[in-house]
């Protein structure tokens, strides 16, 4: 079976970056930070294998920010984050911009599995000092029971709300844990009455989670964000011609439709062509022509 692409992560990464956007860092326990924009990560490439940085954030105070998550704490992440930092001074240097980076502040996130970590780490002439959160500090019972109450008494989730419940399964210790908060945030997910919420929050809980869910499950949840994409699409008219008809335009404009939607839930590429020839009734020669065009 093919894999899940980086750029199905990234698309889903920065969808639930974007949602941050304006917003304060309350629900990860950073209440006096807000983000109020992203900026480029095409950061300049220190070794051949440096790890990509799924998001840069501009600040309130008009500092940069990376945010990184943990489920552990070892002391090696440092190395990871000072090649970031060093990433971010190389671009805002070769572009002359030096004097407009005022401050960079690392943001760690860490999930309930991590009640304390080192937050300094002091070379004498280098020291680099993380601000960190602890999900363990959330009370993951009352925050479910808050959101199912408003869910089901029809009031309209904020922001905060819809963030809460994305990373609500990484505020319980335990991949067991986790695994049956994942299912119980997805299932209170789709409650929700706006749909495109519904599809925000559950990609939010696919990409938070990416390290801990159960894949079997994460496929079926992927299969299922999928196809209701595509039924939103069609009620909306959005592709509905290329649904309906079959031929023409419409086929190609419904199928490009699906098959970057499957890579924005992060399905297998073998996934979305079985899905792609049974909702179009394609050919596997025709199916493969398409991908070729659009599969990124």
């Amino acid at each position: 079976m093919d894999g899940i692409t980086y750029h199905s992560k990234d698309t889903a990464s920065k969808v639930t970056a974007e949602a941050l956007v304006g917003k304060s860092l309350a629900p990860f326990g950073l209440p006096d930070i807000k983000v109020v924009g992203l900026l480029p990560t095409n950061l300049p490439a220190i070794e051949a294998d440096e790890l990509r940085m799924d998001n840069l954030f501009l600040l309130e105070d008009g500092s940069v920010a990376i945010i990184d998550y943990e489920s552990k704490f070892v002391k090696e992440n440092f190395v990871k984050y000072m090649s970031y930092a060093v990433r971010v001074l190389k671009r805002y240097a070769e572009q002359n911009q030096l004097e407009d980076l005022k401050k960079l502040k690392v943001l760690v996130i860490y999930t309930a599995d991590v009640e304390w970590a080192q937050e300094v780490y002091d070379l004498g002439s280098l020291i680099l000092q993380v601000e960190a959160s602890y999900l363990v500090h959330q009370d993951s019972d009352r925050i479910y029971e808050d959101l199912n109450q408003k869910i089901h008494a029809g009031v309209c989730l904020n922001e905060e709300d819809l963030a809460q419940l994305m990373i609500l399964p990484l505020t319980v210790k335990g991949n067991r844990e986790k695994q049956r908060y994942i299912e119980q945030a997805v299932n209170l997910a789709k409650q929700i009455p706006d749909h495109d919420q519904v599809i925000r929050v559950v990609s939010g809980i696919l990409t938070f989670t990416d390290k801990v869910i159960d894949e079997k499950y994460a496929q079926k949840v992927r299969e299922e964000l999928m196809m209701t994409k595509v039924e939103r699409l069609i009620f909306n008219d959005g592709y509905g011609s290329g649904y309906g008809s079959g031929y023409g335009s419409g086929l190609e404009k419904g199928v490009k439709g699906l098959i970057e939607m499957g890579q924005e839930v992060q399905l297998p590429r073998d996934i979305v062509v079985q899905k792609v020839k049974d909702t179009y009734a394609l050919s596997s020669e025709d199916a493969e022509m398409y991908f070729g065009r659009y599969w990124k």
